[in-house]
């Protein structure tokens, strides 16, 4: 359970991220003067992504859903999209792997 600063309110955990989620504002239960900076671990490997910046024509009607998608999640189109074609390669890769056919070769050009 989480308590409210005052203490008047106290919500769930699944309550509190639902509302996190939500874009809800959630400062009443977050207690600023315990907070403290978590230093990510050294022995965590970094991994550099290159990107490389494309051009993509939508319908308006089509990217309308998107951006409607993305408020609802959250997160900003590119960060939607990125996500949902990283998840298709994915879920190709694994019907691939089910059906037995050799995966697609990625070879970068120099």
């Amino acid at each position: 359970m989480i308590r409210s600063r005052d203490g008047k309110k106290v919500i769930t955990e699944e309550e509190f991220d639902e509302m996190f989620d939500n874009g809800e504002d959630i400062d009443e239960f977050l207690d600023y003067d315990s907070a403290r900076l978590v230093e990510p671990d050294p022995d965590e490997v970094f991994v550099v992504t290159l990107t490389k910046k494309i051009n993509l024509d939508l319908p308006v009607d089509m990217l309308r859903q998107i951006d409607a998608q993305a408020r609802r999640c959250g997160q900003p189109r590119q960060s939607l999209l990125r996500t949902w074609i990283w998840e298709r390669l994915r879920e190709e890769q694994e019907r691939d792997v089910r059906l037995g056919v050799a995966p697609v070769s990625v070879e970068e050009r120099k």
